[in-house]
């Protein structure tokens, strides 16, 4: 990897991280609040709902935005839109106020992932793109668990909500002192040659079986995300419930996220290494495994198989947008964005639904569901990557 690209490749990974920081912090901000504020589970998940909806429907847009204005702009501004939003949240007074907020929040990360997930992948270039998309969203994970979840929930159960405004003060320095300067000024399109045939050539003329495998991939990542918004927004309610303090389920889910970054790089690597197939079904499976060994234990145990799922479970959101980048080289920021916001809001509509249940029957029941959701998402990971993975290794050309 050269200079230039290493440098990018820190850039849009430092911007990840001053990004969702605010991410890392949103479910355990309204954990805190939702005494005072009277939020339900049910509401907490509306109020993600909107933010991943909004972050949704834009991501294409602001995608296709950045190939055509440059990904520099909309990577700063991003950061610093979103960071004015949760600043007002702070001072919210009412539940109404906050969902407003969090949504409008939404248009932030819409226009930070697009840019910044193409960027990471083409730093990569055609060896190791799994990688360096991994080291992006290392960055992010690193940013919601260290800057948003452990010094976010510190700083809540001690001194309360408006004291977040020093995490304020950090995503601004980081996005004006380092991403501004190293975020690439343009989105480049990667050339074709080598890179994988789009549409109907990629499966060998038959366009139908092609985006039968796409469809496949795209139930696959639903179910997986599904399990992960769940996890990611009621935890700490969960815990909350618990009667477990603040500082200490943020603790959990700063362990949690951390584990989470570290298993995307590890199972992106080996991604390169043995096949993306082969490490996303297993890695899915084997997060399925520790997640029924959280609900059936208690104590350090069952704390210690949560942030295992982590570990687990976070490669397959690089994998499965890998294997769908690979089958439009020629589009990587608007289909990023798509895929993203596709994963996103999927993820965000399910978690609604556990919210909306589990006001009936309680979390812990619904969480008891998730493994089965992983289990599925393995087994169309499994199928649905079938036809992808040879296209990463390119055919010669003939003389």
């Amino acid at each position: 990897m050269e200079k230039a690209q290493r440098r990018a490749l820190l850039g849009v990974t430092i911007g990840h991280g001053a990004h969702d920081t605010w991410y890392g912090v949103a479910a355990i901000l309204m954990a805190a609040m939702s005494g005072d504020l009277g939020l339900r589970n049910s509401d907490i998940a509306l109020a993600l709902l909107f933010y991943q909806g909004i972050s949704s429907i834009t991501q294409p847009l602001f995608g296709r935005l950045s190939e055509r204005v440059g990904g520099r702009p909309l990577a700063v501004s991003s950061i610093l839109w979103t960071t004015l939003c949760f600043s007002l949240l702070l001072f919210a007074q009412d539940k109404w106020v906050l969902m407003a907020l969090i949504s409008l929040s939404g248009l932030g990360s819409g226009a930070w992932h697009p840019q910044g997930a193409a960027n990471a992948v083409i730093a990569g270039g055609k060896r190791w793109g799994a990688t360096a998309s991994s080291i992006f969203f290392f960055g992010g994970t690193l940013g919601s668990a260290v800057l948003g979840a452990a010094a976010g929930g510190f700083l809540l159960d001690r001194y309360g909500p408006r004291s977040l405004l020093i995490i304020s003060a950090i995503t601004i320095w980081m996005a004006l002192g380092f991403v501004r300067t190293m975020v690439p000024r343009w989105v480049e399109t990667p050339e074709r040659s080598g890179q994988v045939a789009t549409g109907g050539q990629a499966n060998g003329g038959n366009g139908r079986l092609f985006w039968s495998f796409i469809i496949v991939l795209l139930v696959g990542t639903a179910l997986r995300r599904v399990a992960a918004e769940t996890m990611q927004t009621f935890m700490p309610k969960y815990q909350e419930d618990l009667g477990v303090a603040t500082a200490a389920y943020a603790a959990l889910m700063s362990a949690y996220m951390i584990a989470s970054a570290v298993g995307g790089v590890l199972g992106s690597y080996l991604s390169d290494r043995i096949g993306l197939r082969r490490v996303l079904t297993v890695s899915v499976l084997l997060s399925a495994v520790a997640l029924w060994g959280f609900l059936q234990t208690t104590g350090p145990l069952s704390y210690a198989l949560f942030v295992l799922t982590g570990l687990l479970l976070n490669p397959s959101h690089t994998l499965f947008m890998i294997a769908c980048q690979r089958q439009f080289p020629q589009r990587m920021a608007t289909v990023t964005g798509a895929f993203l916001g596709y994963a996103f809001v999927s993820g965000a509509v399910g978690a609604w639904g556990v919210g909306l249940a589990a006001d009936k029957v309680g979390l812990f029941t619904m969480f008891t569901y998730i493994p089965w959701l992983l289990l599925g998402s393995a087994i169309f990971g499994y199928l649905g990557v079938r036809r992808v993975r040879p296209a990463a290794q390119p055919e010669p050309t003939p003389a």
